[in-house]
């Protein structure tokens, strides 16, 4: 426990002059007078879990925490947690832009769930892409618009361009999982109703939304030719079926 004295040791008291007066020493703080007994429960348990690693750990946890710590460290500390507790999970680099991007976390936060960051650098990924295709003269697409937060980005990119962002979806969740989509989904998974993407899309008209299941209306934009699509649809047969219609119809350098 000599890593919890670090730790937990009381900051030392300024010295205030005094008249010489015969007292008795006070007591001796003792480890657990001054840490919960829940605290020390837990880091009994860490060194029983993980031996070799307790003290880094807790160390590691100390140093993030201390007032005054860098952006650097405060990484550190939880790459470090993160790799003890989760290995699989590997961390990216330190320091990415979209980090600081304000707006682009304004726009993430307005759409997904409170503390839901699972698909913030796919998103980003996303509107950046969208960057490097806005000199072509081609439409773009979405199959799976879900509630439109890619959607968003997509008719934002081209706002007053001219050109239109067609976006298909069945709005009854997904369509029946087959042989090459493993047990995780399941039918109906993902409904949401056309409303909450037109709500999504407030303020936009240079949209199109196709109810429907996927290929049903994709005869409707066969005369079109596209500068982006995005495919989200996570079963294998309407995206192997959006592939197939789309890509002979992208332009050089969609």
């Amino acid at each position: 426990m000599s890593l919890l004295r670090r730790i937990f040791a009381p900051a030392p008291k300024a010295v205030v002059p005094a008249r010489s007066v015969a007292t008795s020493p006070a007591p001796a703080n003792t480890l657990a007078d001054t840490v919960p007994a829940r605290v020390i429960q837990l880091a009994g348990e860490l060194t029983r879990l993980a031996p070799d690693r307790a003290e880094v750990l807790l160390a590691r946890l100390c140093d993030g925490m201390a007032s005054g710590s860098n952006e650097n460290a405060l990484y550190q500390t939880a790459e470090a947690l993160a790799t003890a507790v989760y290995p699989k999970y590997k961390f990216s680099e330190y320091a990415r832009l979209f980090l600081e991007d304000t707006d682009f976390l304004a726009y993430y936060e307005r759409f997904m769930d409170p503390g839901n960051w699972h698909s913030l650098d796919r998103k980003y990924t996303l509107d950046q892409l969208l960057k490097l295709t806005l000199h072509l003269a081609g439409d773009v697409a979405e199959c799976g618009a879900y509630k439109g937060a890619s959607a968003f980005l997509m008719c934002r990119a081209h706002r007053g361009s001219g050109r239109l962002v067609h976006l298909f979806d069945s709005f009854e969740g997904l369509s029946d999982p087959g042989e090459f989509d493993g047990d995780y989904w399941t039918p109906r998974a993902l409904e949401m109703p056309e409303q909450a993407l037109r709500e999504s899309l407030a303020g936009f008209d240079n949209y199109r939304v196709y109810q429907g299941w996927i290929p049903g209306r994709f005869p409707e934009v066969a005369g079109h030719a596209f500068a982006f699509v995005h495919i989200d649809v996570d079963l294998y047969r309407p995206t192997l079926d959006s592939l197939e219609f789309f890509y002979e119809r992208t332009l050089p350098g969609a």
